[in-house]
């Protein structure tokens, strides 16, 4: 095993395994986790050894979402740049040269959701539940979502799921096609890095030119991204945002007021 605290790598062969590790936070997306699993992602890309990556997360959660503390509020220029940093991972799981399995252990909720969504494959654990909450913060869906989102599910469901901030228990994601393969708890580490070795075996240009292709769609991962850094930017510095984070840390419902 190697890696930094906040990422544990290991080799599997071909396959590389990351795991998000702050598991006392149930792996809430801080900037420090974010840049650590950039970095680490970064490195698996560029390890000549890696065919394969399976993304999953320590302990009892894949990733229950933003560090809402670390949120920046009336602060445009940073909310953008921390963005533009969080775009960048989306890229590579979404459109990078190597096929990504996300083994989703417990709760994937919102920009956990939303790296389950960018990998090719996603392979639920019984116990996981997939919560598309950005709503209940005053905040539209991100990393990438709106456009993962619907080639997954279609525009209809991406629109239930998120107007309604719903979380899918993981029977009903597999239904939904929001995950790929259900498994049980026990079966789910290593389903998903039998999954990656067997793409690990495909050819890697050809994977890689097919991934590329892929995540143009008919409209490109750019364009929805650029929609993404201008609105979200915007809702950082709403008044809704302050209550919906207020409202969260306190437990209760948010009284947003369209400001």
């Amino acid at each position: 095993m190697s890696g930094g605290d906040l990422v544990l790598v290991e080799r599997h062969g071909a396959v590389t395994r990351l795991a998000m590790n702050d598991p006392d936070r149930r792996n809430a997306m801080s900037p420090a986790l974010r840049d650590a699993l950039l970095a680490a992602v970064e490195a698996a890309l560029a390890d000549r050894h890696c065919r394969a990556l399976v993304l999953t997360g320590s302990g009892r959660s894949f990733c229950a979402g933003g560090d809402l503390d670390s949120l920046p509020d009336h602060d445009p220029a940073t909310t953008r740049a921390r963005l533009e940093r969080s775009h960048r991972l989306v890229r590579l799981l979404a459109a990078g040269p190597k096929p990504v399995v996300a083994a989703v252990n417990g709760y994937a909720f919102g920009a956990g959701l939303s790296l389950a969504a960018a990998c090719d494959l996603v392979l639920a654990g019984a116990g996981a539940s997939f919560g598309a909450v950005f709503g209940k913060v005053g905040l539209m869906a991100d990393m990438g979502l709106l456009w993962s989102l619907p080639r997954r599910i279609g525009l209809a469901e991406t629109k239930r799921l998120l107007f309604a901030s719903a979380v899918v228990p993981a029977e009903e994601a597999v239904s939904l096609g929001l995950a790929d393969r259900l498994l049980d708890d026990g079966e789910l580490e290593a389903g998903a890095l039998a999954l990656a070795a067997s793409f690990a075996e495909g050819p890697p240009l050809a994977l890689a030119a097919t991934k590329a292709a892929l995540a143009r769609g008919p409209a490109s991962l750019d364009a929805m991204l650029g929609i993404e850094l201008d609105q979200q930017t915007l809702l950082f510095s709403s008044e809704d945002f302050l209550e919906g984070r207020a409202a969260f840390k306190a437990r209760r419902q948010p009284a947003f007021s369209g400001r």
